[in-house]
């Protein structure tokens, strides 16, 4: 009889039962041709020791891949990675798959060595929520692994191998800008950090789109390395905004610095209009506008070319940032008035949600 802390094994399940190891094999493995009485005595000894079958070791000496799938996000407190992961993590549980996941904040040899771990142990595939700027480019290696399928949510990991589901960066910086002069903005500050990110540079240039064929716009960009979490980004925004030199209306890059704006707006009792990229808890409480996407929409598309390239035995390589090619129309992702009177419109790739930040005019304050 096996001793209580001992792990029943389908050593101890056959001789409980009375038959070969390989009988008992073939009955908690479901196969035929076993007969009714020698199945009953099998399953109620593994019953009776608690036995269970490794899913993952069935799986592999059937030939098949691991279920685990390597994800990787640079900032676990970042309303967007929290909610994608979220949604990953629920698309892959679908289809019997595991998340392994690792936060590698400003660290990329941190990501490099999770990537080396993902290829040693054999893992199906990697999705990349967010990558540091500097660790972008090892990913061609875990992409040219045999087998190995690389998706990613960060249009900065890309290449043969890789299949990129991002959001239009560009766009949503367009629509954030064209939000705030709507609403006769003519003096827009926009607030981001890690200046290398592809996604920031994209978002800049959104901007610059919207106020290229403006005349009296100005606007200014203001770019700090250090502005990675809610308290340093709060502090940033606190300065600019106790300058001379404060626009009256903010846009924020992300969810981040847009909470950090937030609160820096309430330490200092200034309240420029504002609308932030990403959507995020409390923004609908706080009455913030943003530009939002829909991040189940990506996470299910990033799953599925996982899925279409373990089907197909290669990677799914290439893909479109959602709502690049034809994009919605203004009239169709800009929201009016204040919350409650301005729905999102998820079919499309970004949506303004309106919700009062973004829609006071410069006279307001």
């Amino acid at each position: 009889m096996a001793k209580q802390n001992d792990r029943p094994t389908l050593a101890t399940v056959a001789a409980r039962a009375g038959v070969s190891i390989k009988t008992a094999s073939r009955v908690l493995n479901g196969e035929k041709h076993v007969a009714a009485s020698t199945a009953e005595k099998v399953e109620t000894a593994a019953d009776e020791l608690g036995f269970r079958l490794n899913p993952t070791a069935r799986r592999l000496r059937a030939g098949g891949r691991s279920p685990y799938i390597g994800v990787v996000l640079s900032d676990a407190g970042d309303a967007f990675q929290a909610r994608a992961f979220a949604a990953v993590e629920a698309e892959l549980a679908a289809l019997d798959l595991r998340p392994v996941v690792t936060v590698v904040g400003d660290d990329p040899d941190r990501e490099e060595a999770f990537l080396d771990e993902c290829l040693a142990n054999d893992l199906t595939g990697i999705i990349v929520i967010r990558t540091h700027p500097e660790a972008a480019e090892t990913y061609a290696r875990a992409a040219s692994a045999p087998g190995t399928r690389v998706v990613s949510l960060d249009p900065a990991v890309a290449g043969p191998g890789t299949s990129t589901v991002a959001g239009d960066d560009r766009e949503a910086g367009r629509l954030a800008a064209e939000q705030l002069l709507a609403h006769g903005h003519v003096a827009l500050g926009v607030i981001g950090d890690r200046s290398p990110s592809l996604i920031t540079t994209r978002r800049l240039q959104g901007v610059q789109d919207a106020v290229a064929s403006r005349r009296g716009v100005g606007w200014r960009a203001y770019m700090r390395e250090d502005a990675h979490d809610e308290a340093s980004a709060k502090n940033v925004v606190a300065a600019w905004l106790g300058s001379r030199s404060a626009p009256g209306a903010l846009i924020t890059l992300s969810s981040t610095v847009t909470q950090g704006a937030i609160d820096a707006c309430r330490r200092l009792g200034e309240w420029p209009a504002l609308v932030g990229i990403d959507d995020f808890p409390t923004a609908e409480l706080l009455d913030v506008t943003v530009v939002d996407r829909n991040v189940e929409s990506l996470a299910a598309d990033a799953v599925r070319r996982l899925q279409a390239g373990a089907e197909s035995g290669g990677p799914e390589v290439g893909g479109d940032r959602l709502g690049e090619r034809d994009g919605p129309t203004r009239e169709e992702t800009t929201g009016t008035g204040r919350g409650g009177e301005s729905e999102p419109d998820f079919d499309n790739a970004l949506c303004v949600i309106a919700r009062g930040s973004g829609e006071e005019p410069p006279d307001a304050r």
